[in-house]
């Protein structure tokens, strides 16, 4: 049977990076620019038609796909993302932000017989915007945002065919996050929740709808000293059906991930982050690292 990679954009989900809290909004008329390259490793164990999904689109976590293979039952997954983001501060309450990235990935696959085979292309192109609505005082601060997945792009890939080109869909996804932290020096309180969008599009005859993805994150972010901090907290998502011509191939059903990740301050305009995270569910496992250097410009 053909394999065939689906492509889609769902945010944000379990596998969001951990925030920086202290980079959430961009100061005023500041320029920010952030490169981050991730790896992950995933065991797929069932045929999953909607991808794992990194990034919540806040800040510093920028918004791109690991692809699944449609009717491919058991798979090991090595994917590489490199993603850019680009941040401005409007006013002291309103920053923009776009981000393009592009992946590779491995794939071997362990069916009824052994197959591998390699991918590489653009990923996806989003902007989005965050707002804050209260400041930090006497009570915890709030901000909200959303993020329009502007271009995304669809694989279609067999392990007899080269790479080809598949659907270039706009504005398919939408998210939209609220987040609120509370500081008790040197600890941060924060909580972050967030709803996703697919609507349906079509990939060659079929028409594929992945459900839609409520999440909810608490973390807790401690200052070591003043140029380094620790991050760890979960990340509780509820995702509905996933459907292939109306017809239910996922239910729905509910995951957590465990979050962890280090920030250290080079200098006063760059900083750099790790972050780790663990995932199982019924469909697959997966283990991830994200490294990330952000750069005030101005």
């Amino acid at each position: 049977m053909k394999r065939l990679i689906i492509y889609l954009l769902i945010v944000p989900n379990l596998y969001s990076q951990t925030l920086k809290v202290d980079e959430m909004l961009t100061k005023k008329s500041t320029l920010r620019f952030e490169v981050s390259l991730y790896y992950a490793n995933l065991q797929r164990q069932n045929n999953v038609i909607a991808p794992v999904i990194v990034g919540s689109g806040i800040g510093s976590s920028p918004v791109f796909t690991i692809p699944a293979i449609l009717s491919t039952q058991q798979a090991n997954q090595d994917y590489l993302n490199l993603a850019f983001n680009l941040r401005y501060g409007i006013t002291k309450d309103l920053e923009i932000f776009a981000s393009p990235s592009f992946f590779y990935q491995h794939t071997n696959i362990s069916d009824t017989g052994f197959s591998n085979q390699n991918d590489y292309n653009f990923n996806n192109f989003n902007m989005g915007l965050i707002y804050q609505v209260k400041e930090e005082g006497r009570y915890p601060a709030l901000l909200i945002g959303a993020t329009p997945i502007m271009i995304e792009k669809s694989i279609f890939n067999n392990n007899h065919d080269k790479n080809k080109p598949g659907n270039v869909d706009y504005f398919k996804s939408y998210s939209f996050f609220a987040t609120s932290y509370y500081t008790v020096d040197p600890i941060v309180f924060l909580i972050q929740g967030g709803y996703h969008l697919s609507l349906q599009r079509k990939f060659g005859k079929h028409h594929v709808e992945a459900g839609d993805v409520l999440s909810l994150s608490p973390m807790v972010y401690f200052g070591i000293n003043p140029y380094t901090s620790l991050n760890f907290g979960i990340r509780y998502e509820y995702k509905f059906k996933d459907k292939i011509d109306n017809q239910v191939v996922i239910h729905q059903g509910s995951s957590i991930a465990y979050l962890f990740g280090v920030s250290y301050e080079i200098s006063p305009d760059l900083m750099m982050s790790v972050d780790l995270n663990s995932l199982n569910t019924n469909l697959y496992a997966a283990n991830s690292v994200n490294v990330l250097f952000s750069y005030r410009i101005k």
